[in-house]
């Protein structure tokens, strides 16, 4: 696990907005599947308090990558996920696909738009992290590689999303919490275009429409201007 768990601590160390970021993304992603859209919103708190609930998943995750599963903190971590998962009322496939959903979405993410693409090194680093956390859970039958993880991921949510009311209060309740992943100059404009952040077939299950093309080209400047800033302070650190 070791050696694994620290490549992937590096690319976090080297992409901390852009994960960030992605892992929200991935979040946002399960409010399109009905079992999992229910279960989250089936006791008001993520809709109530959808930052504290958000800080709160986002804490035991950063914990995890931060100092590994093998410490206290992280055995103590694994320990809360596995008492929370064991009473929700979804199957293995559901599992598998937050999983996916945690591993894949930030790396596409930075491959579209962060300062450079990811490095196969980096995919496999991500892939071994979320394996072994299934592992770890009891989740069983996590494709073997980043890309198998990344197939499949694609072909359930072509099975599985759909519309519901649980799904749309969801993204209702949580959309806002996008715009503090940016630099706070661009956060205005991106909580007003926030759903052009998701793609057309995330956006169709959680039945948000299409953004003009004036705000998705603004968004388009918004994220090439965030690209940039990361790359000035890369160059920064290195320098």
């Amino acid at each position: 696990m070791s050696g694994g768990y620290l490549a992937y601590r590096e690319f976090a160390l080297e992409f901390p907005a852009d994960l960030r970021l992605g892992l929200n993304l991935g979040f946002y992603r399960t409010f399109a599947v009905p079992s999992i859209a229910a279960v989250l919103a089936g006791t008001g708190k993520m809709v109530a308090r959808p930052k504290e609930r958000a800080k709160a998943t986002g804490t035991l995750m950063f914990t995890l990558i931060e100092r590994g599963m093998d410490g206290p903190d992280g055995r103590l971590a694994v320990a809360q996920l596995k008492r929370t998962h064991a009473r929700l009322a979804v199957g293995n496939d559901e599992f598998v696909y937050v999983l996916a959903a945690f591993c894949v979405t930030p790396v596409r993410w930075i491959d579209a738009h962060g300062r450079r693409k990811t490095t196969v090194g980096e995919k496999r680093a991500a892939h071994g992290f979320y394996a072994e956390l299934g592992a770890r859970m009891g989740i069983e039958g996590v494709p073997d590689s980043f890309d198998a993880l990344a197939d499949w991921m694609d072909d359930f949510e072509r099975r599985a999303f759909a519309v519901t009311p649980e799904g749309r209060a969801l993204w209702g309740a949580t959309r806002g919490l996008l715009a503090g992943r940016f630099p706070r100059p661009l956060a205005p404009l991106v909580r007003a275009a926030a759903d052009a952040l998701l793609d057309d077939r995330l956006r169709d299950a959680l039945a948000t429409p299409r953004p003009s093309a004036a705000v998705r080209m603004l968004l388009a400047t918004v994220l090439a201007a965030r690209a940039r800033w990361w790359r000035l302070i890369a160059s920064g650190r290195g320098g």
